[in-house]
């Protein structure tokens, strides 16, 4: 994993979390259902911040929780029953409110980006009202 630090933005780049497709993921034709590529973008943001040293705990405090404003997703080519793949995963701090995580699945091996994504994350009260983010990742 490396790190890149600009001035007040914190960026995280290149953290990979292997999966393996099983049948569960999968519609009839074999190929994976399309939610199921954001819960594998789920897992991918989930691990990157526990190496940051942000337990899960931290992400889903009541006065404080962190949650997905924005995603935007290109569904390139299709992954199947079986294949093992590499959900790629940087972040970056984008201001005081807002992460932005980029990701890609990937067959394991390969180059070509199968999924894409970015996903924008902010953070909420009690009320649902945009707060700034938790203290944890000004540390980070």
């Amino acid at each position: 994993m490396r790190y890149d630090v600009k001035s007040d933005v914190m960026q995280i780049k290149d953290h990979r979390l292997e999966i393996r497709v099983y049948l569960e993921d999968t519609d009839a034709q074999g190929i994976v259902y399309y939610a199921n590529y954001l819960r594998y973008f789920e897992r991918g943001r989930s691990e990157i911040l526990e190496l940051l040293g942000v337990p899960m705990d931290q992400v889903a405090r009541p006065d404080s929780r962190l949650v997905v404003y924005e995603i935007r997703v290109k569904f390139r080519r299709p992954v199947v029953l079986g294949d093992r793949i590499e959900v790629l995963t940087s972040m970056e701090r984008e201001s005081a409110y807002r992460l932005t995580f980029r990701q890609q699945i990937r067959r394991k091996g390969e180059d070509e980006a199968l999924v894409s994504g970015e996903v924008d994350v902010v953070a909420i009260d009690n009320n649902g009202t945009l707060r700034e983010l938790p203290a944890v990742f000004s540390s980070v």
